[in-house]
């Protein structure tokens, strides 16, 4: 008889066996996001130019109504080509993003939240939304307000504003407003895993204060009103992850 060796859970080889097959899993995962990236740069290529526009829309708009030249300047012959392919790359990632969320649910669920399709559906829609959001606020709400406030700063001087600083100075913002929004699920996933409770959190307040104003200052022109307005929604969304932590908390049964 051959019993023994059909099964035996403590047999490493079985062992060894799952862990291959998880890295090449993830192997699968990370070339599933590379070509996702890829071919999301690709088409994000061909509408690099109106993408552009749209972002630099917030500065060419209140440089019209205040009577200025709206047309960016550039001082490199290869900034237009940079500028594009830097938005491609930007257009790639957000469709690559579900891709990219899909294998860090693959990464994450095993060690405590469960498997399912459903569950990895809700994971993967909901940080896509909460980025999507992240970045919807930065740029209706926070990059306008940012850009009129410190052109009534600048009022009395001449301006030249390239293509290049306008589109690092809006990038960084808007980035951080949208991984800034992933805050409520972190904690939630955080919560379930043990690492975090909401008491917890509540004690950390001070210094997620702190932090939210370092980042705000790391991202924002050195002035005291943008570090406000990117500091406070990162705030009330860390306020609004203790509430989700709150009820993502594991139960303890007796």
């Amino acid at each position: 008889m051959d019993t023994a060796t059909t099964s035996n859970p403590s047999d490493p080889t079985i062992r060894w066996e799952h862990v291959i097959d998880r890295i090449n899993a993830l192997r699968r995962g990370l070339l599933a996001v590379v070509v996702a990236l890829l071919l999301g740069t690709a088409v994000g290529w061909g509408v690099a130019d109106r993408v552009f526009e749209f972002l630099a829309a917030p500065l060419t708009t209140a440089l019209a109504e205040a009577d200025r030249d709206p047309r960016l300047v550039f001082t490199h012959l290869s900034d237009p080509f940079v500028i594009y392919f830097s938005v491609a790359m930007l257009l790639g990632l957000l469709l690559a993003l579900p891709v990219l969320m899909s294998l860090f649910w693959r990464i994450i669920a095993p060690l405590g939240l469960g498997r399912g399709a459903a569950k990895a559906f809700v994971f993967v829609v909901s940080s896509t939304a909460l980025f999507l959001l992240g970045l919807a606020f930065g740029y209706w709400v926070l990059l306008p307000f940012v850009v009129r406030y410190l052109l009534g700063v600048a009022e009395q001087f001449r301006y030249a504003v390239t293509i290049r600083e306008y589109l690092r100075f809006a990038l960084r913002m808007l980035l951080a407003m949208g991984i800034s929004a992933q805050l409520p699920l972190v904690s939630f996933v955080l919560a379930r895993f043990g690492l975090v409770t909401a008491r917890r959190m509540l004690r950390w307040l001070p210094y997620a204060v702190l932090a939210a104003f370092v980042l705000a200052a790391l991202v924002t022109p050195p002035d005291g009103i943008s570090q406000v307005l990117v500091a406070v929604p990162m705030l009330v969304l860390y306020l609004i992850g203790v509430v989700v932590a709150a009820f993502a908390a594991p139960t303890r049964r007796a």
